[in-house]
């Protein structure tokens, strides 16, 4: 007996911040599509009752890892079971259960939220954003689980050649990471003449940390760029997740005075900003995609963001960890950067280092286009919402 009574009723479960980024791509596609359709969404690892679309729903809580427990990182999956992931399950797997009433289930992120988005025993779309053929390809046991998606939609065409050979029921119709980046129209105040700098400090609970060190780097690249004459603007995009009070404070304390956030900010553009001789730095929310178009060059500790700069055309560089050489980088960095590959630079954390391994890069036109023609190459083409939107759409329609 079909379960769809009149408008589409659709659950999206995603697990990772930027996941959650997509499934609001994918739920605005199915709302482009079925205007009357009644869409929910159950992050497995962000408590944020941020008034967003579509409505929130089911057991939360924000986990130390943002997500980041796979490729059997034993040490975050112990700060997250220390954090309660345990019961969290169980909570979450309980309410799952309870979704029977759900026309159809769109897993966004790795083989884990799949394999808990099954236990609603829907159809179960799978967005497969966390593993790409290019960096490992899936093992046997998340090929086993993945064969149980209604359908399966790779971030690239190789990972999904790779698992329609395995027996799932893969596609590639563009990277769903691609969708969604639309200006707002934001005032940055550009400087055309100046070197502008995206910082990405990324969207877990190190974004203020990783802001105030990656402003004491912008600062030592001006330093390097003031005997040419050449200014320097930077814009700190604020994830939705992060305080930005943490992040003013943090770019505060690394020498740049700031002004109280702007309360009467609009929902997107600059709420704070310092300005000096040869450098400026501004804190941004809301308008990521209109800081990636305006920078020439990201400076970004982060995982999804990093990923959208490069496909829009951005050289990305990221810092290895203290102490951490870029031939060593931990897993989540050589992941990203097998997936980029020279769309993306990782180099010494420490400030000469790295200012030095940037200034390389800017005055190489010829680098900043490879790097450019890299990441849009390796991150592909938008498409992929409206591509999981329609077949979700067609599912429930069958069932009718």
């Amino acid at each position: 007996m079909s379960h769809a009574r009149g408008a589409p009723d659709i659950l999206l479960v995603s697990n990772g911040f930027g996941e959650a980024a997509i499934a609001q791509y994918i739920a605005r596609a199915i709302a482009a599509g079925a205007s009357a359709a009644r869409v929910g969404h159950l992050p497995l690892v962000s408590a944020s009752e941020a008034e967003t679309w579509p409505p929130l729903v089911g057991p939360r809580r924000t986990m130390p890892s943002g997500g980041l427990v796979a490729n059997w990182n034993w040490r975050q999956l112990a700060r997250d079971l220390l954090a309660g992931l345990g019961p969290l399950t169980v909570a979450q797997v309980t309410y799952l259960r309870s979704q029977t009433h759900r026309d159809v289930i769109i897993a966004v992120g790795d083989i884990y939220c799949l394999a808990l988005s099954l236990f609603a025993r829907r159809p179960t779309f799978f967005v497969a954003t966390a593993k790409s053929e290019l960096v490992a390809p899936h093992s046997r046991v998340e090929v086993s689980i993945a064969r149980r998606a209604a359908a399966a939609f790779a971030r690239d065409a190789p990972t999904a050649d790779a698992l329609s050979r395995a027996g799932v029921r893969a596609h590639y119709a563009g990277n769903v990471m691609m969708d969604g980046l639309l200006r707002t129209d934001a005032d940055l105040m550009l400087d055309e003449a100046a070197l502008k700098i995206g910082v990405l400090p990324g969207s877990r609970t190190d974004a203020a940390a990783n802001a105030g060190e990656m402003a004491k780097r912008i600062r030592a690249l001006a330093e390097m760029l003031a005997s040419s004459g050449r200014r320097v603007q930077a814009f700190v995009s604020l994830a939705s997740s992060v305080r930005a009070e943490d992040i003013r404070q943090s770019v505060e304390a690394a020498g740049f005075a700031l002004p109280p956030l702007r309360k009467d900010a609009a929902t997107s553009g600059i709420i704070a900003r310092n300005t000096a001789e040869n450098l400026s730095i501004a804190l941004v929310r809301g308008a990521f995609a209109d800081i990636i178009h305006g920078s020439d060059i990201v400076f970004g500790q982060a995982g999804t963001a990093n990923e959208q700069a490069a496909g829009l055309g951005r050289p990305v560089l990221a810092a290895a960890e203290a102490g951490e050489r870029p031939e060593r980088m931990r897993w989540y960095r050589m992941r990203q950067k097998r997936l980029l590959g020279d769309a993306l630079l990782v180099l010494p954390s420490s400030l000469r280092e790295f200012a030095a391994g940037a200034m390389r890069v800017v005055e190489d036109p010829a680098l900043m286009r490879h790097m450019a023609e890299t990441g849009r190459s390796r991150m592909g083409q938008p498409g992929g919402a409206a591509a999981v939107a329609a077949a979700v759409l067609s599912e429930v329609s069958q069932r009718t």
